[in-house]
């Protein structure tokens, strides 16, 4: 299973775009960023994780573990949200439930900032 590419965000410069011009969260074993388009797609979902993270055993399994979660929970971000989560070497401190209860904090603050903006228009 998994998430389809068509929910990832796979070349650099949308990487960066996020990076760019998105909301920025320090969520402790991870760094969260949300832009939010004015498209109505599915929101996509980037993860980072560089060397300094670890090993490619560990960089894999704390990929594997965002995109499950992201799986679980996408319907809690707003459609056109894009998403890129930037791995911190010691994310593998936290159990799941406690890295899915920090992503899910930030993606119920980047949904209401969301619908603070909404409401201004």
């Amino acid at each position: 299973m998994g998430i389809p590419a068509s929910v990832r965000l796979r070349k650099p410069r949308e990487f960066q775009a996020v990076r760019d011009s998105g909301h920025r969260t320090q969520c402790g074993p991870f760094i969260f960023q949300c832009r939010l388009t004015s498209e109505a797609v599915a929101p996509k979902l980037g993860i980072i994780a560089s060397r300094r993270v670890g090993n490619a055993v560990k960089r894999n399994y704390g990929k594997r573990l965002f995109r499950e979660l992201f799986r679980k929970h996408a319907d809690v971000l707003p459609i056109g949200s894009e998403l890129v989560v930037i791995l911190r070497g010691h994310f593998d401190r936290y159990s799941f439930q406690q890295l899915e209860q920090r992503l899910l904090r930030a993606m119920r603050t980047m949904a209401a900032v969301k619908e603070k903006e909404e409401a201004v228009q």
